[in-house]
C-alpha cells in the first residue's frame, strides 16, 4: 500500500524509491491537529522509526524506505518532511 498522496515530501519519496532497503534518513513527521505526540511517537517506533525527539505537532526520527511508506499511510500524519537546516542570511 502506498502513502496517501501529498503526505510524503517529494524529496523523501524520490529517496525511498532509489535507496537501498536498509538505508536510513532523518525525517520530521508533522501531526494532524489534536494528535498527542506521545502516543504518536510510540506508534512510529512500532512501525520501525528510531524516534529521536518529539514535541508539540511533530516527531523527529530516522527511517528506512519501507518505514517511510508505512508512516505515510497513518491517518494522523499530516506530512513527512526532511528536517530543515539553518540557512545563513545575507
Amino acid at each position: 500500500m502506498e502513502p496517501r498522496r501529498g503526505t510524503v515530501a517529494p524529496e523523501l519519496d524520490r529517496w525511498a524509491r532509489r535507496a537501498e532497503r536498509e538505508a536510513r534518513r532523518t525525517v520530521v513527521v508533522r501531526l494532524r491537529a489534536g494528535t498527542d505526540p506521545g502516543p504518536a511517537a510510540e506508534r512510529l517506533a512500532e512501525l520501525g522509526t528510531a524516534v529521536a525527539d518529539r514535541g508539540p505537532g511533530s516527531v523527529t526520527g530516522e527511517v528506512t524506505p519501507g518505514v517511510l511508506r508505512r508512516i505515510g499511510q497513518e491517518p494522523w500524519v499530516l506530512a513527512v518532511e526532511p528536517p530543515r537546516g539553518l540557512r545563513q542570511l545575507g
